[in-house]
């Protein structure tokens, strides 16, 4: 991995996952009633993909917005010992994504929360700040209002005129990427929906948003076949991912995406950095995936993982 900086610019989630055995059912709702063993918090979304990229040795800035609330005061101490965080006020509740679990066996998700910016907004010094000397930027959208932000799309929209390398990860919620970044990542159902296509293929849905949204690139990933790389003039480019027998693929798009800017950071030939990120992603994916994810000797990281 490069020692150059990577600045993540998106919505912070707070990851929890609630672990028990399952004892029986209510008499009263018939539901099953789990009997809670442990709670586990850790950084999700943005802010997922940032600490991973931390836990492997690359300098990353974290710009996004947080709650006052008890979940954005957590957010921040999981963060700020893993990197530097650049926040701006949010409102609406910090977004928090809630996975129960029967032993490993997953029984129910719950999201609450918006944590979308307030009108205040960032202030452009300190935009300006975080994304000076970037050697990369990963936008990681999760559809809570960053990238519609006026003063957070015109910084992005400098930092491509400066050369940056930006890897924009889309969401179906969230705002088109900014003309001319690097390359963008939707997966096929994003694509699709983006493209306002009910079907096609990779390849021609990523030609589709190739021409809209103005990008260099668009890497279409399907699963576990990897992705499919874009470009002007070019024929489609297969990249295949390693067989993954098992696993858990919760953030396995914020490890690709985090890796990926990495390279792309470090100077890599896109079809290179891509072949390096699916190999992130299904090393995270057979390790266990999020839930895996621990803080451990300073960083977060998988415990499996040896970094």
């Amino acid at each position: 991995m490069s020692a150059r900086p990577v600045v993540v610019v998106g919505d912070a989630l707070l990851d929890v996952d609630v672990v028990g055995k399952v004892r029986g059912t209510s008499p009263d709702a018939g539901v099953p009633v789990l009997d809670v063993a442990d709670e586990t918090d850790r950084p999700g979304g943005a802010a997922l993909a940032a600490a991973l990229l931390a836990a492997r040795g690359v300098p990353v800035t974290l710009v996004t917005a947080l709650d006052g609330d008890g979940g954005g005061t957590r957010l921040r101490e999981l963060l700020e010992p893993a990197l530097r965080l650049v926040a701006a006020p949010a409102t609406g509740g910090t977004p928090v994504k809630r996975r129960w679990f029967d032993g490993d066996r997953p029984l129910l998700r719950t999201d609450t929360g918006s944590g979308r910016p307030t009108a205040e907004g960032f202030a452009p010094a300190g935009l300006a700040d975080a994304l000076a000397g970037a050697g990369a930027v990963l936008v990681s959208d999760y559809g809570r209002g960053m990238t519609a932000d006026p003063s957070v799309r015109d910084a992005l929209a400098r930092a491509v005129e400066r050369g940056t390398p930006v890897v924009w990860d889309p969401h179906p919620q969230g705002a088109p990427p900014v003309p001319g970044v690097a390359v963008a990542t939707p997966n096929l159902a994003e694509a699709r929906r983006a493209a306002g296509h009910s079907t096609g293929s990779a390849s021609g849905t990523g030609g589709a948003l190739l021409e809209r949204w103005a990008c260099v690139a668009v890497a279409v990933t399907v699963g576990a076949e990897g992705a499919v790389l874009v470009r002007a003039g070019l024929d489609p480019h297969p990249v295949p991912a390693p067989a993954v027998a098992h696993g858990d693929p919760c953030g396995a798009g914020d490890a690709f995406a985090g890796a990926l800017a990495a390279r792309l950071g470090a100077a890599a030939p896109l079809p290179d950095a891509l072949r390096s990120a699916n190999e992130v992603a299904a090393r995270f994916v057979a390790d266990g995936g999020a839930r895996s994810v621990a803080w451990r000797d300073g960083a977060w990281r998988q415990v499996s993982m040896q970094v």
